[in-house]
């Protein structure tokens, strides 16, 4: 038991260390673990991730400027985690709110890289509210938010916008039923509400 205690409490000094190299690359509002590599092709735009939330291994987070969006940003909250080999990919605005889980193999892209007929890739901003559950394998898409409180099931692809405490499955997701969030809140404690799926 104390051997796996000290282990334990090494592996997390390790990962604030490793966070406060990547700091040089970001804002972060706080602490940040970061547990084993982190992967930031940034052109231009800016980076912020707020107090104690925890990259694991191997995330990417590209922000790529273009003439119509020069400062590309990307907002993480507070007591977040973004699951291994997650890609987060922004042109314009990715926002991600506080206590929000993003299991591993995710992908965020708000920006396409290329566009139908050789024309400019359209980035719209994508936001995940706090709270939200984001399961294995999800691809969200741009110009949607997820709601607060909602748990979008393993392997689904979000192309509409998800109402708060909201079970989402499927490709594309749909609404499946009405949830209280991992952390225990509920629509009752919600005034906002998000429609489409």
């Amino acid at each position: 038991m104390g051997v796996k205690l000290m282990s334990d409490t090494i592996g997390k000094i390790i990962s604030y260390l490793r966070g406060l190299l990547i700091k040089r690359k970001i804002k972060a509002n706080g602490h940040l673990r970061s547990v084993g590599q982190t992967i930031i092709n940034k052109t231009d735009g800016s980076i912020e991730v707020g107090d104690r939330t925890c990259i694991w291994s191997d995330v990417k987070f590209s922000l790529i400027a273009s003439d119509s969006f020069p400062s590309p940003k990307l907002m993480i909250g507070a007591y977040s985690s973004i699951g291994d080999r997650t890609q987060i990919h922004c042109g314009n605005r990715v926002v991600i709110g506080n206590y929000v889980l993003i299991a591993w193999d995710v992908n965020i892209i708000e920006y396409d890289y290329h566009a139908p007929g050789g024309g400019q890739p359209e980035p719209e901003p994508i936001t995940i509210e706090d709270e939200a559950w984001i399961g294995a394998c999800c691809i969200i898409t741009k110009g949607v938010t997820i709601g607060q409180g909602s748990i979008i099931a393993a392997g689904s692809v979000v192309t509409k916008n998800v109402p708060p405490y909201t079970l989402a499955a499927g490709n594309p997701a749909q609404h499946i039923k009405e949830v209280q969030s991992w952390r225990g809140s509920s629509m009752s404690d919600s005034h906002d509400k998000v429609t489409d799926v």
